[in-house]
């Protein structure tokens, strides 16, 4: 067994854990599968996103890191919050022996967490290995007792070949597995510049990557898609409240109109009265009869029809003004579905702005092709263009 030797400062911090107090949880989160009631895994969407990408980039490598965050407990629930990955620099000998973890490996990850997440510690690592059999399983169980002894150090595995990652966390002497974990989400500027800076340094020293060649669009297409829900939230506050406006102004249109026929009835009964005919009520109806030679109607009578014309007319200019929507809403479910094939670097933002100009169909397209992940797609898949 290999022990690794690190300043008092970092030791302090790899047993930073937050007691006694209620424990901050994130407010944009999407829980996947089983999430157990006492001890949850939170992952925050940029690191989740970083771990399979450098993945799947190349998946015949073993690969491994750690994983960066902190640990909250409250009574006896207990969560660990991922906040940041440190891929781990292994040399030419993992491809003999497989993952591993020495001291030249950890000083390569204290000098990185320094660098990037100074206020993180170490709560787990990661693998990503082709065919993960029982011999390297046991493998894997021994460099976790080695490197992250504790109950809630989390070991997130991933198996290249068969496309199945399961965080794992140490039970009764067992790596065992978790039904579910928590993704959240986060304006994580510290994860996202260590992507670019990973991006850059891989560019430069082994050649384009085509994975992280698209990390910068990815970070900056999810910014737009977080500004265009905030502008959605915002229309559909100002539209609600223009249908409060609207109704208000209908029902205090149709009150006024009928104070206008009772006005109109009061008038006719007060002419009534005024002409000697005691025995008329308010109730009854004055007969008019058009006569020849110039017989124009009383001063009330076009009052009461001025006001019912303009209510009839507001009435027919919002009948007309809803004949528009309808026709484009016809129009629109006439248009042909386009299909479109997933290539390397794709992503929905990119294809919807390449087809639509902009990335304003983003959550139509998601919906339409029933996409779980938006941030998963893969090569050779058909996208329908609605």
């Amino acid at each position: 067994m290999i022990e690794i030797i690190c300043n008092e400062e970092n030791s302090d911090k790899s047993k930073q854990v937050t007691r006694g107090a209620a424990i901050r949880r994130p407010k944009n989160i999407k829980q996947i599968g089983e999430v157990s009631s006492d001890k949850k895994i939170y992952i925050e969407d940029y690191a989740f996103t970083y771990i399979n990408s450098i993945a799947y980039n190349n998946p015949s490598d073993s690969q491994a890191g750690v994983l960066l965050g902190e640990n909250q407990t409250d009574g006896d629930e207990k969560c660990v919050f991922i906040k940041g990955i440190i891929k781990a620099k292994l040399g030419t000998e993992v491809e003999e022996k497989g993952v591993y973890f020495n001291e030249s490996v950890w000083n390569g990850i204290y000098s990185d967490v320094e660098k990037y997440f100074p206020d993180l510690s170490v709560v787990g690592w990661f693998a990503a290995i082709p065919e993960v059999t029982p011999e390297r399983m046991m493998k894997l169980k021994k460099i976790h007792l080695d490197n992250f002894a504790g109950t809630m150090k989390t070991f997130y595995l991933i198996d290249t070949v068969e496309k199945e990652e399961n965080f794992y966390l140490y039970e009764n002497g067992e790596l065992k597995k978790q039904k579910g974990y928590v993704c959240f989400y986060e304006r994580n500027y510290e994860m996202q510049e260590y992507m670019l800076e990973r991006r850059e340094r891989k560019s430069s020293e082994d050649g384009p990557d085509k994975v992280m060649k698209s990390i910068r669009n990815i970070i900056r297409e999810k910014e737009e898609l977080h500004e265009q829900k905030k502008n959605a939230r915002f229309m559909y506050g100002v539209s609600t409240f223009m249908v409060i406006v609207i109704l208000v102004i209908g029902i205090n249109l149709m009150n006024n109109y009928q104070k206008m026929k009772k006005f109109d009835k009061s008038i006719s009964s007060l002419i009534v009265q005024m002409s000697g005919n005691d025995t008329a009520t308010q109730e009854e109806v004055v007969p008019v009869n058009k006569l020849e030679g110039g017989v124009y109607p009383t001063e009330a009578e076009t009052t009461s029809q001025t006001a019912v014309t303009s209510v009839v007319s507001t009435e027919n200019v919002t009948v007309t003004a809803a004949q528009p929507v309808e026709e484009q809403t016809v129009a629109a479910t006439a248009n042909e579905v386009k299909t479109y094939t997933v290539k390397a670097g794709d992503t929905i933002m990119g294809i919807c702005k390449k087809y639509y100009g902009d990335t304003s169909k983003c959550n139509e397209v998601i919906t339409y092709n029933n996409i779980k992940d938006e941030n998963f797609l893969y090569i050779g898949q058909q996208i329908k263009l609605p």
